[in-house]
């Protein structure tokens, strides 16, 4: 990979967090897509656009199952980090093996929890 700045799918309805979000990323380092709903996310996972490498969910999607898209995600081995307040979500990515950062989060958490998800070897699409 070296060179390659690393891909950071971020998916969140709220296009306040949304923003944050990816003007951090991008200040980090990483190249950032925006996806403000399901079948965004969905679209740019079905392998249509950039290679990406990661990715950081809102757990909380309207017309979603609660981590529905995490598991999706999962399935298609993305490394995932969930956002979440919510206790449910919490036990949900504890059984899933999922990287869950509680809101309300600082940004050095959020890097770590990036680097966690992609080094926990479990996924990755690019080596597979």
């Amino acid at each position: 990979m070296g060179h390659l700045a690393t891909h950071v799918l971020v998916v969140d309805d709220d296009l306040d967090v949304l923003t944050v979000l990816v003007a951090v990323l991008n200040d980090s380092g990483f190249v950032t897509t925006a996806a403000d709903g399901a079948d965004a996310m969905r679209d740019m996972l079905s392998g249509k656009g950039v290679p990406i490498d990661v990715i950081v969910l809102d757990c909380k999607i309207p017309g979603e199952p609660l981590a529905q898209l995490a598991l999706h995600a999962k399935a298609l081995r993305f490394p995932v980090v969930m956002i979440s307040g919510n206790w449910e979500a919490m036990n949900f990515a504890l059984e899933n093996g999922l990287q869950l950062l509680p809101k309300p989060f600082r940004i050095a958490d959020l890097l770590i929890a990036i680097s966690e998800a992609m080094s926990s070897g479990e996924f990755g699409q690019r080596d597979a």
